[in-house]
């Protein structure tokens, strides 16, 4: 992901600024009803919209390139049915990716997101701040939240996508968002907002409303995208859609809440880890996310992985004095790009420590730590100007603490840029997260065994960030 400031993403978000110009005399409030009266909105009012849509989501954030395309493809089919009048969307979804198929049910709108599970309805903030990312990708429940704002303005008109679009903006759950409307037409064009990111800080994303079709007497996108920092995250196609009276779809009511808080999805939370002895030298750091790996060698403190950003951090250099009391240099393992697995690395960097990383991670890590939090400023932010990054690459296998700590690509057919780590004096394994299923063969724990061989280590105990202290 490219490091470009917040500066640029804000002066991208309305193109060229000198294709805007003020739109003095401009009801916003008008604006808005004529978009749902041209789009069919206003006329679809008690009744629901039935959609059967496909989303193709790209998972850069954990393909075995995180920092090239192409990526792995999360594919998503949904049966959704969205209340015109409440704006509560209940959809039910199935996905396949990477070998696993998951799906489930939710239901929500702008305000708080739960999750079905037969006819119990959970409140869930993460779903929440799951589906506060898809939820605009539904152009109707998208203008139905904007319509339910009182506090709605005209920021200009601005050429975007060849055309003049009028522009306007209101305060959202989590910031500034604007909305462009075309100006000949009355529909929708895109959704525009800058967005928290536990890795790069802040994200700006456009909701792209593209092809529109009519379904009966109404107007809606035949595709919608999400696309982040100017690439394409996800794309949304949709299908057969209906137009049906409440009493022909599933329930669609949901429980009194107040505004929910978007929250992460659970392994990211960084939750207080639990301690696991490998050796009096070793421990496990575990919580319901990820398990990480401290280790004393001579006098310098080897930390493998760091993810769940500051607080996962601050939580285990907390251990580490306690673990390994007095003073000691403290040298970041990174073995896998997967962007949790590596959202600590700023903090780290911040707090002091060197990095070590497979040769082919010196760029991705060179944006990471060069990308610029300007939404909410991290700690390494706030010490950026006393802060240094060094780091030393693998190649074949490096080894550090007099050859007590041996690192090395794994480097199989599925594992390439990865490294594991080896603690010699305990025989100690660290496999990152190429070791999950500890019932039957993968293709990733052959590539471990096939790297222990090749290097000539003999392990007899192991664990993974999902896997336990293991013979």
């Amino acid at each position: 992901m490219p490091s470009f400031l917040i500066v640029a993403a804000v002066a991208s978000l309305i193109g060229d600024s000198s294709s805007c110009q003020k739109a003095p005399g401009i009801d916003a409030r008008a604006e808005l009803q004529r978009a749902a009266d041209r789009t069919g909105l206003t006329a679809a009012r008690g009744r629901v919209v039935h959609t059967r849509a496909f989303d193709l989501t790209d998972h850069a954030f954990e393909s075995d390139r995180t920092y090239a395309a192409p990526f792995l493809a999360e594919v998503s089919s949904q049966d959704q049915w969205l209340d015109v009048t409440s704006g509560v969307e209940r959809v039910t979804g199935q996905s396949t990716v990477g070998g696993y198929e998951f799906g489930g049910t939710t239901i929500g709108d702008a305000r708080a997101s739960f999750a079905v599970q037969d006819t119990t309805v959970m409140p869930s903030e993460s779903t929440h701040g799951t589906l506060y990312a898809t939820r605009p990708l539904s152009v109707w429940a998208m203008l139905g939240d904007w319509l339910a704002d009182p506090d709605v303005h005209v920021e200009g008109r601005c050429t975007y996508r060849d055309y003049p679009r009028l522009v306007l903006s209101r305060n959202g759950i989590a910031g500034k968002e604007r909305l462009f409307i075309d100006s000949k037409s009355g529909y929708p064009t895109k959704l525009d907002r800058v967005e928290p990111h536990y890795l790069w800080g802040q994200v700006h994303v456009e909701f792209v409303y593209s092809t529109w079709e009519r379904v009966g007497s109404a107007h809606l996108p035949g595709g919608s995208f999400r696309v982040v920092d100017n690439r394409t995250a996800v794309t949304r196609t949709f299908g057969v859609r209906s137009i049906v009276a409440r009493d022909g779809a599933p329930s669609l009511a949901i429980p009194a809440s107040g505004p929910m808080r978007l929250a992460l999805p659970a392994f990211l939370a960084p939750t207080r880890p639990d301690t696991v002895r490998v050796s009096s030298t070793t421990f496990l750091l575990r919580n319901r996310g990820y398990t990480e790996t401290v280790t004393l060698a001579r006098d310098t403190v080897f930390v493998f992985d760091a993810t769940q950003g500051d607080e996962r951090v601050r939580q285990d250099s907390a251990w580490i004095s306690v673990l390994f009391p007095g003073r000691h240099p403290v040298v970041l393992v990174v073995t896998d790009l997967a962007w949790p697995h590596v959202a600590g690395v700023r903090a780290w960097i911040a707090r002091g420590a060197t990095v070590v990383a497979h040769r082919a991670a010196r760029t991705f890590l060179t944006d990471v730590v060069n990308r610029r939090w300007t939404l909410a400023p991290d700690l390494l932010e706030r010490r950026r100007a006393g802060a240094t990054f060094r780091l030393r690459t693998v190649t074949d296998s490096l080894r550090l603490a007099g050859g007590d700590i041996v690192l090395f690509p794994i480097d199989g057919a599925a594992s390439e840029v990865a490294l594991a780590a080896f603690v010699r004096p305990d025989r100690f394994l660290w496999a990152s997260d190429y070791i999950q299923d500890l019932t039957s063969p993968t293709q990733y724990l052959d590539d471990v065994f096939a790297a222990t061989e090749r290097v000539g280590v003999s392990p007899v105990k192991v664990a993974a960030e999902h896997a336990p202290l293991t013979p």
